[in-house]
């Protein structure tokens, strides 16, 4: 039998902080690292034959509740890519690009970055979605509250990621065998599951591909 082939990668990038203080670096430098990773593994995915990834760079909690300076790092390390690297990223790779969640409300300072990477972006096969102050309980109530006024047709319809195919496989590092903050509890619900004990700065292309290989080989059944 053959296996499934993996078009949808979701990614959570966990470990950054944890990185740097075995380093003796700070956080936002940790997140800077983690930021630069980004680019090798959606490349990688894409050679491999992914048509879509999307990553998490965090959820309203770690922009409500870490300290300020850990914040502005996290914001700043995002915004940089956004300014450069996730231009070059696009065009290199012929994608197009998306970004969900609370970004206007809590880091609005992102916008003509976002809007600058959107730009750049084309209307190729591939996409990359960012998903910055998301949470996916809020996307589920905020989506079951459309539905209830009747401004949507269906609860999916109503969902910010609406139009997003179901997620194949979610990658998360950090060596933590578990999801946060509800992320895309819509989208996972046939997900393959991938736990690697690097951390996210550590994830390389390499790694990437071992986890796309693994899950590729696999024969999903869907319940038949």
């Amino acid at each position: 039998m053959t296996g499934t082939p993996i078009r949808h990668l979701a990614i959570i990038p966990d470990g950054n902080r944890r990185w740097a203080r075995a380093r003796g670096m700070s956080a936002q430098e940790g997140h800077i690292a983690g930021i630069g990773a980004i680019d090798g593994a959606i490349r990688e995915a894409f050679a491999q034959g992914v048509e879509m990834v999307t990553f998490w760079w965090g959820s309203p909690a770690n922009l409500t509740q870490r300290a300020p300076e850990e914040v502005r790092g996290i914001v700043d390390a995002l915004g940089d890519w956004l300014d450069g690297p996730a231009q070059r990223l696009l065009r290199d790779t012929d994608a197009r690009f998306g970004a969900f969640g609370r970004i206007d409300e809590l880091c609005p300072e992102l916008r003509p970055k976002l809007d600058r990477a959107l730009g750049a972006a084309s209307a190729g096969p591939r996409q990359v979605t960012l998903l910055m102050g998301y949470d996916g309980r809020d996307e589920l109530r905020e989506a079951a509250r459309t539905f209830a006024r009747g401004a949507s047709q269906s609860l999916e319809e109503g969902l910010w990621t609406a139009g997003l195919p179901d997620v194949d496989l979610l990658l998360r590092s950090g060596g933590s065998a578990h999801l946060s903050a509800g992320f895309m509890l819509w989208h996972i619900a046939e997900a393959r599951l991938a736990f690697v004990d690097e951390p996210w700065p550590a994830v390389t292309p390499a790694v990437v591909r071992r986890e796309l290989e693994a899950a590729g080989a696999q024969t999903r059944r869907y319940g038949r």
